[in-house]
């Protein structure tokens, strides 16, 4: 995965904390402490700034959400953000687009306006319906629950929002198991929510996508289009980083051999392991990477059964799983879940 110190790849060009000030207020609490335990110099900090990394800000909402013991602090930071304020140039964009699909394609292709830690993507579902796909590429899976329940949730506000209540989200998905209780997520979304799904991210039907945006102007779409193009132009994603999203969201259904990945990108599997090799990494070792976050994230956040967390990793086998945990953190399942988490945290960052 791309350096955490890459601060090109990690910068968030939005105000994603924009609000959170007077969040922890309302919860009787200064800010500038939670500022500060998450490594954040609140001296400096303005939530409307976008001078912050993406790890910061996802560390920062888990810190707030642990120490105000507020299991939906980033849904709760979401409500108080509707409007498109955070969004910048890409909402703009978004609500000067002529439908629905069209913002939400634009938003797809330019989510380096967002920031290029960040990725939405696009897979077609039954009778015309789109699962719009969102992937963090940096982070640990228990760090950023609350920045991924909060920006799905902006995105299903901003669908009733730009079309007038047309478009909404009919599906949710997370990656992480319920967090909050599930009649609390359906108040906030007003739609199925499910978790432990391969990928997160929201279902739109092909009516949501085909409503029309409230506020369109073509004109006005040209100019923020070529603004975007021009200050924020496309690049690729480290490889690597494309390679584990697909391996991620590939686990649980065992196709993510690197022959499967690599006929998912559409290159041969010695042009994968070339890739790779260019970055100065493997396809084992970004697997391996990949379901160590995992694991962690399964025996410190859930009460999976080891036989679940097993096959969630997409290992043929239990005794695998267990063989791999001494391998990774020198310590089995049952010593990483008693409470050795903390030490195999350290280790799998070291």
């Amino acid at each position: 995965m791309p350096s955490i110190a890459d601060a090109e790849f990690a910068k968030l060009n939005i105000p994603l904390l924009r609000h959170f000030p007077e969040l922890a207020r309302a919860f009787g609490r200064d800010p500038g402490e939670l500022l500060d335990l998450a490594g954040i110099k609140s001296a400096t900090f303005r939530d409307d700034a976008v001078d912050l990394t993406y790890p910061q800000a996802i560390r920062l909402l888990d810190v707030a959400a642990r120490e105000l013991k507020c299991h939906d602090f980033g849904m709760r930071l979401a409500q108080r953000q509707r409007g498109g304020a955070i969004f910048g140039p890409l909402g703009r964009t978004m609500r000067n687009s002529r439908t629905f699909g069209d913002a939400l394609r634009f938003a797809s292709e330019h989510m380096s306006a967002h920031s290029r830690a960040a990725r939405v993507w696009l897979r077609a579902g039954p009778e015309g319906s789109v699962f719009a796909g969102h992937e963090l590429f940096l982070e640990s899976s228990g760090e950023r629950i609350q920045a991924i329940e909060q920006i799905l949730l902006i995105g299903h506000l901003e669908a009733m929002e730009m079309t007038g209540g047309y478009a909404r989200a009919r599906c949710v998905h997370f990656r992480h198991e319920a967090n909050s209780s599930p009649a609390e997520y359906r108040r906030y979304f007003g739609c199925d929510v499910r978790f432990g799904e391969p990928a997160d991210g929201v279902t739109f039907s092909a009516h949501d996508l085909a409503s029309p945006i409230l506020s369109q102007n073509e004109d006005v779409h040209r100019e923020l289009t070529t603004y975007i193009e021009t200050h924020f132009p496309k690049k690729r994603l480290p490889f690597n980083a494309e390679v584990s999203g697909l391996i991620m969201r590939r686990l649980t259904h065992g196709n993510c051999a690197s022959g499967d990945v690599a006929q998912a990108l559409n290159i041969h599997h010695r042009t994968l392991r070339r890739r790779l090799k260019d970055e100065g990494t493997t396809f084992q070792d970004v697997k391996d990477g990949v379901r160590r976050d995992l694991t962690i994230y399964y025996l410190r956040h859930t009460q999976l059964d080891f036989r679940g967390v097993s096959e969630k990793l997409g290992f043929a086998e239990q005794a695998v799983f267990s063989r791999s945990c001494r391998r990774w953190f020198g310590q089995s399942p049952s010593q990483l879940r008693a409470g050795g988490t903390a030490a195999a945290e350290r280790k799998t960052l070291s």
